[in-house]
């Protein structure tokens, strides 16, 4: 361990250099952080005998602390916008071709030999990462056949229905990019400016100003028109997606900010109205360029051949299982039982579920805040037939498969105010202390009286910002 904490902080130190003259003022924690995890607690799963020879079962709510801690390296990357990235690799390579230097970060590996400068490659084993999306996908696929089926609908339709809908990305895109929300940022300018100019003409201050501004974009047709049906379309989503009614948010936000601060500098109306426009298309051009929230995994498993029959397959299997069971006269919730069962048997026997576990990403979206006194909570996914599942071994019949493994992540940094908060620990790297909980089910029996409960492992977490590059892959 001392050997891989002395290769840490080297690495960290080496690229010091590099990313130096990217450093900027300010508390914003956008950048590469690199850290350990000492995990110190973990839950008990072993039921013991007492000194009265009656049985103990430990609470396995409660971790309880280990001998010898366990340590695990851990690569975090916040960007502009405050999203933060648990990765699995990342590379900061030098990409300058003078003396000044010029740091990326790649996570994607595709991409290195665009990159011919000097650099060194982080990882992190402890963690990898699958795609729960595409996986419940298929779930959902097989869930909706099986329900039409049942009920003696159209099993095929049901099913191609959620598979049209599989695309999110490309859903959003189609809102944000489309000449609909484009002419409601330039209306909500419109409205933006007159009401901005309105409450100035009548001495408002530059809160009143603001105020009037706001509620004239958020009052606009057009405005009004788009989220609704952002919100029809957030309603809609198979993934959850708040994308739809923040992007309208943003623009109806921007204008009137725009808007307001030429009107209380007391600019003419033309100015006016230009600051409200720029500040809705800047705003227009945020949410287009807003994160995916879905990976570039799931977006490749979509179109796979496999995907493109999984509503057919799924359906078919869906509609015999439950004639079947009709003719047998089994009652309505034993036929959905026995369509639904088979919809998923036949996307397991056809490999769909296979290709789906298979997905490997190399980013995990994190909810939350990096910085003191913030927290972070994700969920990894690791397939029954992820390629490191570790149930599987590649060259044992008996572990072709494993099972299905979800990790639930919680990290809690220390209040600025602890002498362990956001701290400066030389050479312009920034540092951050907290408590990191996790809790992973799959590679044991569920726990407890409710069966509810995973193996926790708890400790602490020490990050290291080594750069405040806020792009990855660019």
């Amino acid at each position: 361990m001392m050997r891989n904490h002395f290769l840490l902080v080297t690495s960290c130190a080496a690229l010091v250099f590099l990313a130096a003259k990217t450093f900027a003022d300010g508390s914003s924690t956008a950048g590469l952080w690199v850290g350990e995890v000492t995990l110190t607690k973990v839950n008990e799963t072993v039921v013991g005998i007492n000194a009265a020879n009656q049985v103990v079962a430990p609470d396995p709510a409660v971790a309880t602390p280990v001998q010898s801690p366990a340590h695990l390296r851990i690569l975090l990357h916040v960007d502009a916008l405050g999203q933060v990235r648990l990765l699995k690799n990342v590379a900061a390579v030098d990409k300058s071709t003078n003396s000044t230097p010029a740091l990326v970060l790649i996570t994607d590996e595709s991409l290195y030999p665009n990159y011919p400068g000097t650099g060194r490659r982080f990882t992190a084993a402890a963690f990898d990462f699958g795609d729960s999306n595409a996986n419940e996908l298929l779930n959902l696929i097989a869930i909706t056949a099986a329900n039409a089926a049942a009920t003696n609908g159209n099993a095929t339709n049901a099913a191609n229905a959620v598979a049209a809908r599989a695309n999110a990305e490309g859903i959003y895109q189609s809102f944000v990019t489309g000449a609909g929300f484009r002419n409601a940022a330039l209306n909500a300018a419109l409205s933006a400016k007159l009401g901005a100019l309105q409450a100035k003409g009548t001495n408002g201050n530059a809160t009143q100003v603001l105020a009037a501004a706001t509620g004239a974009a958020n009052g606009n047709f057009y405005v009004v028109t788009n989220r609704a049906y952002a919100q029809s379309l957030t309603a809609a989503a198979l993934i959850a997606d708040a994308r739809f009614v923040t992007a309208v948010d943003a623009i109806a936000s921007g204008a009137a900010g725009g808007a307001a601060t030429a009107a209380s500098s007391n600019l003419t109306a033309t100015v006016v109205g230009a600051s409200a426009t720029n500040a809705a298309l800047a705003a227009l051009t945020n949410v287009i360029n807003a994160p995916a929230i879905v990976s570039p995994g799931y977006q490749t498993f979509i179109t796979t051949a496999d995907f493109q029959s999984a509503a057919g397959v799924a359906a078919a299997a869906a509609a015999a299982a439950a004639k079947q069971a009709r003719d047998a006269g089994a009652l309505p919730a034993l036929v959905q039982n026995r369509a639904q069962a088979a919809a998923l048997k036949a996307l397991t026997d056809a490999g769909i579920f296979k290709t789906a576990d298979k997905v490997v990403n190399n980013e995990l979206l994190l909810t939350g805040s990096l910085g003191a006194g913030g927290s972070l909570a994700g969920t990894i996914y690791l397939g029954a037939n992820h390629p490191t599942n570790p149930f599987m071994h590649r060259r044992h019949t008996d572990h072709s498969t494993g099972y299905s493994i979800t990790r639930n992540l919680n990290i809690q940094f220390d209040a600025a105010t602890s002498t362990n908060g956001l701290a400066l620990a030389g050479f312009g790297v920034e540092r951050l202390t907290g408590t990191y909980h996790e809790e992973i089910f799959g590679l044991h029996k569920p726990l407890g009286p409710d069966q509810d409960k995973g193996l926790i492992t708890e400790g602490v977490i020490l990050l290291n910002r080594i750069s405040q590059v806020d792009t990855l892959n660019q």
